[in-house]
């Protein structure tokens, strides 16, 4: 009978939910604010899991870290995990393991390769894999929806304006220019970070992932590669070592 890893991307905002056979995911991924152990159970029936594994960086419940050790050998993603690649991070401990796995699915996707990996979600994480295969770090900052989040907590007067996949560059009143603001400040930091790595890294493969990725590939002008499962499947190649 064919065996299956079941895997856990939890983000700040959500988990992502997925199966993967020998060559890659099955099925559609379940993405879920609130996971049931009676819809893990509903999401696996018949379905012979090999192993589980999770990357988490927000929220998630202990009663189903438990039930899935139990029941599949939970193996939750941590500094002391042995990967495929060399961290050179000076704080492994901190390091959001999403951060870790979407490298490592990097180092898959293009070995030998120098790769910058842009995770568009809550935040915007940067990180950066040499062609050797050392992870040197990255950068992190706030996140569009996050921006127009801040303008409106913390000002006296500014709303909360609405996304707008159309935002012009120049506004010509108070919402439109917090959607210029945050959505095309959003893209030319991101232009701009991909720019300064090539500079240096020549040959620089850029992977995007992330709730922003689909946004991103259609409004960036320089090239990347956009994979939303990332994260999923570095865990997946994690596990299978």
């Amino acid at each position: 009978m064919k065996a299956y890893n079941l895997l856990f991307d939890v983000g700040n905002t959500r988990a992502k939910i997925a199966l993967y056979d020998e060559r890659g995911i099955v099925g559609s991924v379940w993405k879920t604010e609130n996971p049931l152990i009676g819809d893990i159970r509903a999401f696996v029936k018949g379905k012979n899991i090999k192993q589980a594994a999770i990357s988490q960086v927000g929220r998630f419940p202990d009663r189903i870290k438990r039930f899935l050790k139990k029941e599949y050998g939970l193996v939750q993603l941590t500094e002391k995990t042995k990967v495929p690649i060399k961290n050179s991070y000076k704080t492994p401990r901190t390091l959001g393991k999403d951060r870790l796995a979407a490298v490592i699915g990097a180092f898959y996707m293009f070995p030998k390769k120098p790769c910058l990996v842009i995770d568009a979600g809550t935040c915007i994480t940067y990180d950066f894999l040499s062609k050797a295969g050392t992870y040197l770090g990255g950068g992190i900052s706030p996140g569009m929806m996050l921006r127009f989040k801040a303008m409106n907590d913390y000002t006296a007067a500014l709303p909360l304006a609405p996304f707008n996949k159309s935002a012009k560059y120049i506004g010509k009143n108070t919402k439109e220019s917090l959607q210029s603001g945050a959505q095309w400040g959003f893209l030319l930091e991101i232009e701009g970070f991909i720019n300064k790595y090539r500079e240096q890294y020549p040959g620089l493969q850029v992977i995007i992932t992330g709730g922003d990725a689909e946004y991103l590939s259609k409004n960036l002008k320089t090239k990347i590669f956009v994979n939303p499962n990332l994260v999923l499947d570095g865990l997946n190649k994690i596990l299978n070592r």
